[in-house]
């Protein structure tokens, strides 16, 4: 018997939310028993919003804010997180780039001088970026020497074909060694305003006093228009083989998805818990578990502000995968027939489940202050995304299995000892 999902969950957080005159968010959520802060600063930018010809910018920007500022050298950012030990990190996305610490509370002040110090400070010295074009490059190869993460990338830039979501956030060789200084500083003072820049912070924080040290550096930011999101995307089925000697050939395939803010999303959750989110999923049971075809294979909901991603990834020797792609289609088709609602339950306590733990970490819920604002204009509550997820009819993860897994309707890539001139997926898009 497999326990419901109980809606109760109540908060003994304190969430706040101030704007600026200039139009620049600052929110927080105060959790009393921590004893460490985490704060960020996430500005809209990524892979998504920049022209092709300057695709990789953000990354490269993210990069050089940890080179140096006209106060602090980059030995000294590293060696003054370090010397109360904080973390210091950044990721760029496809629509959001993001600078964040962590600390004890003790040293709020600091991690705010210095996370503040290398947003609006940094100096790009031109030789630490003829330096960090060879390690974004390297970065590059990195990736390209992962087949699982290469067929990923791959699949992004076939799946999405000219719409920028398809554009690698990591950018193009060519590219990076084209960016110069001027560059760099011009898109940076283009992308980077209050209005696009949400501060956030989660722990042991006050929100009055994280208020005043913000509005202090970054209230005198001038205002700047709202940046338009790009329109969804349209997608069209297809299929590709990209030949290499490789061990294993990796399949990645998908289906356009539910967005981040459509309200099908936790119906998308709860259909990719059950597909191939766990041990327990229909993928890993049975191409894993009992035909043992492979070691890694999941499915995946990837979710931006306008448009979705529903895909499914996997890697086996070359001579199963005429047998790999049968499972595959026959567990794709039996899926939207075959849910049921003890499925549903045991997806449900799942997702819940990752939801609590995961908000044992100031970091995470650091990161949910940002994404909510981003996405929701607003604070998305552990109870109200816990409800939402009880809430989900069997009806509603059926309906959305049917609309969009559809053979027929995969765009299908796959890397490693291949001839060109096969029809690889051919029976599974049939």
């Amino acid at each position: 018997m497999i326990p419901p999902l109980t809606t109760k969950y109540e908060e003994p957080f304190t969430y706040r939310k101030t704007t600026l005159d200039n139009g620049l968010r600052i929110v927080t959520e105060e959790v009393p028993y921590l004893q460490s802060v985490s704060l960020g600063i996430w500005v809209r930018s990524g892979s998504r919003l920049e022209e092709s010809r300057y695709n990789g910018i953000c990354h490269f920007i993210e990069h050089m804010l940890f080179k140096g500022t006209q106060r602090r050298s980059a030995y000294d950012i590293a060696k003054e997180i370090d010397s109360v030990g904080g973390g210091l990190n950044a990721f760029t996305s496809k629509e959001l780039t993001s600078f964040y610490c962590k600390v004890m509370d003790e040293n709020l002040e600091l991690a705010v001088d210095l996370l503040t110090d290398i947003f609006l400070n940094a100096s790009f010295p031109e030789e630490e970026i003829e330096r960090e074009k060879q390690v974004v490059c390297q970065e590059i190869h990195q990736l390209e020497d992962s087949p699982e993460d290469f067929v990923h990338e791959m699949f992004g830039v076939l799946f999405w074909k000219t719409d920028p979501l398809g554009q690698p956030i990591l950018g193009t060789i060519p590219n990076v060694v084209s960016f110069d200084r001027e560059t760099l500083t011009s898109f940076k003072e283009r992308a980077y305003t209050p209005t696009e820049t949400v501060v956030c912070a989660a722990g042991k924080v006050n929100h009055e006093r994280f208020v005043d040290l913000i509005a202090s550096i970054m209230g005198r930011l001038p205002t700047a228009p709202v940046h338009e999101v790009p329109a969804p995307p349209l997608v069209e089925p297809s299929s590709h083989l990209l030949c290499r000697d490789l061990e294993q050939v990796h399949i990645c395939m998908g289906v356009k998805g539910p967005s981040a803010v459509d309200e099908s999303r936790h119906a998308g959750h709860i259909l990719n818990t059950i597909f191939g989110g766990g041990m327990s999923s229909r993928l890993f049971q049975e191409i894993r578990e009992k035909n043992g075809l492979a070691y890694s294979v999941y499915s995946f909901l990837s979710s931006f502000s306008n448009t979705g991603l529903f895909g499914i990834y996997a890697g086996c020797d070359p001579e199963r995968v005429a047998e790999l792609l049968t499972i595959l289609k026959r567990e794709t088709v039996k899926l939207a027939s075959g849910i049921t609602n003890e499925d549903i339950q045991t997806a449900k306590n799942h997702l819940k489940g990752n939801i609590i733990l995961a908000m044992e970490s100031s970091e995470t819920r650091m990161n949910r202050l940002a994404k909510g604002e981003f996405y929701f204009g607003r604070y998305i509550s552990m109870e109200e995304i816990i409800m939402s997820l009880q809430n989900v009819t069997e009806a509603e993860v059926t309906s959305l299995a049917d609309k969009i897994l559809h053979c027929a309707s995969f765009t299908s890539v796959a890397l490693g000892p291949l001839s060109e001139n096969q029809d690889l997926f051919k029976s599974f898009h049939e």
